[in-house]
C-alpha cells in the first residue's frame, strides 16, 4: 500500500547516492478511493518513482509535481484530485472518490527521518507531518512528549493506529501515523489448512509463524519461505515466537492436547484475534476446559469458532484457508464485532 515503511529503503537507497527526493502523501481520503491515508509516492531528482497513492490515475501527475518542488519551482503544498470526467482531459480519480495529496521534499538529515532510520523491526512510533509551512516532521516513540495541543488525538493514535488528520488551532493541522511492525499471525498445528493460511497470510503482510511438536508434520518445506517453525508445545511455542497483545491466533491442531493450552496461552496475551478449528463439540469441549482451567465466560467469548467466515462455504483446505485470512483482515481493519461477525 506503499505507506512511508514500504518506501523506506527506496528512498535508503536514493540517499546513499546522493540523490534528492520527495514525497507525495494521501493526507486525505472522501467516499472511494484505492488507498488509504498515509501511502505514498516517492521521486527523486532523475525521475525515477516508487509507490503509490492511487491505481495509477494520480502519479504521473504528481510525478511532474513533484520534479517541480525539487527544482524549487514551487513549495510544499496540498493537491486536490476528484473524479476525472473526461480522462483525457482531466487528470482525476476513476473510483469516483476524492484525495488530498501533501507533497514534500525529504530531507535526509532531519532528526525525525534518523529517527526512523533507526526504528527497530518491532518497534512503535509516531510520525507526525506538518501540513504546512516547510512541512516539518516530529518523531514520536512511546513516553515521548508530543506537543501539548496534540497529546488527546495522539492516544487514538498510539490505541487504534492507522492515519489520523490532527487540528491544532486555527490554522495548523498536523498529520499523525503510526509505524508500527506488520501484524503476528500464530498457527498452532500443522496440517494442510495451516499451509495454505501460510502462504496467504504472507502474500498480505502478515509475518507467520507455526507452532507444533510434531515435526513430521512441521517441515519447512511444506510452508513458504520467510516462516518461523516452532517445534515445541504451544506454551513454550508461542512465548519464543513472540506472542503478545497485538497478535493474531489461529489454532488448527484440531487435537485437544494442543488447542487448550494454546488458546489459555492467547487469551492470557489478551492477542487481538483468537480462532478455533473444529465442529461445535469441539468448540464446546475446549471452551468447557477454559472454564474449568478458571478463564472468565468474558474471556473465553472472545474465541471465535469454528474459525473463518461462515458465508463463504468453505469446505476444502484452501477455501477454508480463505475464509480464515478473511476474518484475518477484518479483525486488522477493526470489522468484526464481538460475536465475530461484520460490522454494518
Amino acid at each position: 500500500m506503499a505507506r512511508m515503511k514500504d518506501v523506506m529503503a527506496t528512498v535508503r537507497a536514493w540517499d546513499a547516492a546522493g540523490l534528492a527526493s520527495a514525497e507525495a502523501i494521501l493526507a486525505g481520503v472522501q467516499h472511494s478511493s484505492p488507498r488509504p491515508a498515509g501511502a505514498r509516492l516517492v521521486v527523486n531528482e532523475k525521475g525515477e518513482v516508487a509507490g503509490a497513492v492511487s491505481m495509477g490515475c494520480v502519479e504521473n501527475d504528481l510525478r511532474e509535481h513533484l520534479l517541480g518542488l525539487l527544482r524549487g519551482q514551487s513549495m510544499p503544498r496540498t493537491v486536490h484530485y476528484g473524479r476525472a470526467f473526461a480522462a483525457a482531459l482531466e487528470v482525476g480519480l476513476t473510483c469516483g472518490g476524492e484525495i488530498d495529496v501533501w507533497l514534500r521534499k525529504h530531507d535526509p538529515k532531519s532528526a525525525a527521518w534518523q529517527g526512523l532510520c533507526a526504528l527497530g523491526p518491532d518497534a512503535r512510533a509516531v510520525l507526525l507531518t506538518r501540513l504546512g509551512g516547510d512541512s516539518e516532521q516530529i518523531f514520536l516513540r512511546p513516553g515521548d512528549a508530543p506537543p501539548p495541543e496534540l497529546v488527546a488525538a495522539l492516544d487514538d493514535v498510539w490505541t487504534r493506529g492507522g492515519v489520523l488528520r490532527i487540528k491544532a488551532g486555527a490554522e495548523e493541522t498536523w498529520l499523525a501515523e503510526l509505524i508500527a511492525p506488520e501484524p503476528r499471525l500464530f498457527i498452532v498445528g500443522a496440517s494442510p489448512i495451516a499451509t495454505a493460511l501460510a502462504d496467504l497470510a504472507a502474500r498480505i503482510g502478515f509475518r507467520v509463524a507455526v507452532v507444533d511438536p510434531r515435526r513430521d508434520f512441521a517441515r519447512a518445506e511444506l510452508f513458504p519461505a520467510g516462516t518461523a517453525l516452532l517445534h515445541r508445545w504451544p506454551e513454550e511455542g508461542l512465548a519464543e515466537a513472540g506472542l503478545d497483545e497485538h497478535g493474531y491466533v489461529a489454532v488448527l491442531a484440531h487435537d485437544a492436547k494442543l488447542d487448550v493450552p494454546a488458546l489459555a496461552a492467547a487469551l492470557r496475551a489478551k492477542c487481538k484475534y483468537v480462532g478455533l478449528l473444529g465442529s461445535a463439540g469441539t468448540q464446546a469441549d475446549r471452551r468447557g476446559q477454559l472454564a474449568e482451567a478458571g478463564f472468565a465466560a468474558a474471556e473465553v467469548a472472545r474465541i471465535r469458532g469454528p474459525i473463518g467466515l461462515k458465508s463463504v462455504g468453505a469446505l476444502e483446505p484452501a477455501e477454508i484457508a480463505v475464509s480464515i485470512l478473511a476474518e484475518l483482515v477484518m479483525a486488522r481493519r477493526g470489522r468484526l464485532d464481538s460475536a465475530g461477525e461484520r460490522q454494518r
